[in-house]
Formats: structure tokens, C-alpha cells, sequence
């Protein structure tokens, strides 16, 4: 079942019209098999519905991004909250719909599905530390910042953002809002995954999530030697043996990690007879 939802979600964000609804419930289905990604579809198009029904669009730019953060962040009360930054379930969208909680990526993922679904253009942008949406509008989009309650950001507010997030170091430009391809934004979401699943130790859906990377398109050499490390701990030494001998083919130099690569491979072979 896991190596079907990996090609439906290979599938899925190749295509520039992708959902990304369905793409984070294939992520969710992943790292719980009980999750029923055509319900929890219904549930997305539910919200639509009500939006659609309460005269939400179609609109234009301004007036959607208006209707739709006063929907789903006024009226409906999605938002995030800082105590649950590290919880798996704030990215797990079948979660995020039960409580209303979630990451940046996770919030502006739902807004650009309902938006999508009631005909508005919509589009998550990636900023440094932080995903927004953007709003159809001309040369000048509505930004939205779902995380904080779907409040409209203009350019002095994105600045701000930015500098937040990457303390400084990085300045903001307009070019920073341009649509974010599905594969980036459903890579970013496992990594979030693969971050809080590992600090809890639950190492079957973690791995999960790493093999789901190994599948998209321009994967990194860490994502094998984290394969390997999690292959090892539940005692699948012919995986663990493979990854690391795949990120050894992938990188180069005596560094410490690839010592440890090295003697990881050869410990994994060993632990095989």
C-alpha cells in the first residue's frame, strides 16, 4: 500500500494543476495507513461549498483574498499555534481539519485547495521560514498569511517576515512571490515529517517519510544516510546496508559523516548473515 501512495504522490506533483489537498492526505496516508484520503477530500470540499455558498466567489483578487482568510480564519478559525510548532499532527492535513491547527505549509496548503475549488487563482509562496499564499491580482497579488489567521500582508509586513525568519540575513523582494512548484512544497512538508516524527522516536512512519523524498524528483545524498540510520533501528539491515552504501556513491571526501557511512554499511552487511 505505502509504494502505491508514493507513485500516486510522484504522480500528483508533476502536474502543474496538482492538488495539494490530496498531496498532503497521501502524505498523512503514509504515516497512517487509516487515513482515507476520498473522505478527507470530502472534507476540503465541504469548506469550499460554504465559502462558495456564503457568496465567497468568485471575486476579484482583493475581494477573494478578503472572503477567503475571513472565512477559514475568521469564521472557521483556522490558524497556528506556536505550542504545537514540533506536534506531527500540525502536518498532517486529516489533523489540521480536526482541530484547526497546523504549520505554515500545512494552513496555506488547505487555503489554496479551497480556493482552488471555488475558481479563485491561488498559490503557495515559499519565504524563507514561512509559507504564505498568493491571490490572483494582476503584476500585484494578495499575499495571505494563513498561519496568523488568513490576515492580507502588504510589503512592509513581507519585509518584516522575512527578516524574521532568517534573522537579517536575507532581504525580501518581490520575485520571492512567485508559485512555489507542488514538488517543493510536498518535499518541505516531509521534511517537517521526518523532523518531528524522528524527535518522538516513531521510526516507522519516519522512514516512511524519507523513502517518500527518495521518490521525488531531485533528492538529496542526507536523505539516504537518515534512510539508513532508520532502516537500522528497526532492524532492516538490508535497506540500512543500501542506503548508506547510496550515499557513499553520492558524495565525496574523509569527512566524519561518511567514516560513519562506511562503517554504518559495513556493520548493516554484517548484521544480514
Amino acid at each position: 500500500m505505502s509504494d502505491a501512495v508514493i507513485d500516486r504522490l510522484v504522480t500528483l506533483v508533476r502536474r502543474t494543476d496538482a492538488d495539494l489537498a490530496e498531496a498532503a492526505l497521501l502524505c498523512a496516508r503514509g504515516c497512517d495507513p487509516e487515513v482515507d484520503v476520498a473522505v478527507q477530500l470530502l472534507r476540503v470540499d465541504a469548506l469550499a461549498d460554504q465559502l462558495r455558498a456564503a457568496g465567497g466567489a468568485p471575486a476579484s483578487g482583493e475581494l477573494a483574498a478578503h472572503n477567503l482568510g475571513a472565512f477559514l480564519g475568521a469564521e472557521r478559525g483556522f490558524r497556528g499555534d506556536p505550542a504545537r510548532f514540533h506536534d506531527p499532527d500540525s502536518s498532517l492535513l486529516h489533523r489540521v481539519l480536526d482541530t484547526r491547527q497546523g504549520l505554515p505549509i500545512l494552513l496555506s496548503i488547505l487555503y489554496v485547495a479551497v480556493a482552488r475549488r471555488v475558481r479563485v487563482a491561488a498559490w503557495p509562496i515559499a519565504l524563507p521560514g514561512h509559507v504564505v499564499i498568493g491571490i490572483g491580482d494582476g503584476e500585484r497579488p494578495q499575499v495571505l498569511d494563513p498561519y496568523h489567521g488568513g490576515i492580507v500582508l502588504d510589503e512592509t509586513a513581507l519585509r518584516e517576515r522575512v527578516g524574521a525568519a532568517t534573522g537579517g540575513r536575507v532581504a525580501y523582494r518581490r520575485s520571492m512571490l512567485r508559485p512555489a512548484p507542488a514538488v517543493a512544497i510536498v518535499r518541505r512538508l516531509l521534511n517537517n515529517l521526518t523532523r518531528d516524527l524522528v524527535a518522538l522516536e516513531r521510526t516507522v512512519p519516519a522512514l516512511w517519510t524519507v523513502e517518500a523524498k527518495l521518490a521525488l524528483p531531485n533528492h538529496v545524498p542526507e536523505d539516504h544516510r537518515l534512510r539508513g540510520e532508520l532502516a537500522t533501528t528497526i532492524g532492516r539491515f538490508d535497506v540500512a546496508a543500501t542506503a548508506f552504501e547510496r550515499y557513499l556513491e553520492l558524495t565525496t571526501g574523509e569527512g566524519e559523516d561518511r567514516q560513519q557511512a562506511r562503517r554504518a554499511a559495513i556493520e548493516a552487511r554484517a548484521r544480514m548473515n
